[in-house]
């Protein structure tokens, strides 16, 4: 696929396209929010980005590439938005800077519903799944970071890779019970609980008999 180079009314062939992907895009996320993942079409996609499936194919292949690319600019704003809050409390302790991050990706997914249901859909879909993992093992590694800026000691140890993955894992799910109110508890004692563990995480003595890393078993 060849980007065309020629002006129109000053404004070049290459932010031209630009601006029209950024249309699909956002109007990706509004059918996300409005159908959800698995009645997701590339039709829906260009009605709402008032758009002919023309342009659609100038910056996407086939409806999975515009999830996809979705998927991961959400991810990504959501980690942002943890890492600046965090960064935003030091240098304060653990508890605070863990609470800063938890508490601006709650918000930030409470206050759009349409990327929390990209992200809570995202399990069930075969590309957007690993996508999905992918972003638990970087926000794991995120406070994992956090904790051994308190802790310099537990920094790259086994164990607290395990136990921030762990916990990474249980405070997705935990969110997402709660946006769907499966789990009624204010916002603010979501934040606070889930802070705690992260900081008991930090306070967990080493294992006495490390093991020696190996390979999955079969």
């Amino acid at each position: 696929m060849t980007t065309p180079t020629r002006s129109l009314g000053g404004v070049s062939a290459r932010a031209r396209v630009e601006h029209r992907r950024r249309r699909l895009l956002d109007a990706a996320l509004d059918v996300v929010g409005e159908r959800g993942v698995a009645d997701f079409t590339m039709t829906a996609v260009c009605r709402s980005a008032n758009l002919t499936e023309r342009y659609f194919y100038e910056s996407f292949a086939r409806r999975e590439d515009v999830l996809t690319a979705l998927f991961d600019e959400v991810a990504a704003n959501a980690l942002d938005h943890a890492v600046a809050a965090a960064d935003a409390a030091a240098p304060a302790g653990l508890e605070r800077r863990a609470g800063a991050a938890i508490g601006a990706v709650v918000r930030l997914l409470a206050e759009d519903p349409r990327s929390a249901r990209l992200y809570r859909e995202a399990v069930g879909h075969p590309g957007l799944a690993a996508r999905r993992r992918d972003t638990v093992t970087a926000f794991a590694a995120f406070l994992a970071g956090l904790v051994a800026d308190e802790h310099p000691a537990l920094r790259g140890r086994d164990d607290l890779v395990v136990d921030t993955v762990v916990l990474t894992g249980g405070i997705v799910e935990a969110v997402g019970a709660w946006l769907d109110g499966r789990l009624p508890v204010a916002q603010d004692a979501l934040v606070v609980r889930c802070t705690r563990l992260v900081v008991a995480a930090a306070r967990q003595p080493a294992p006495e008999h490390p093991s020696t890393a190996s390979a999955p078993r079969e």
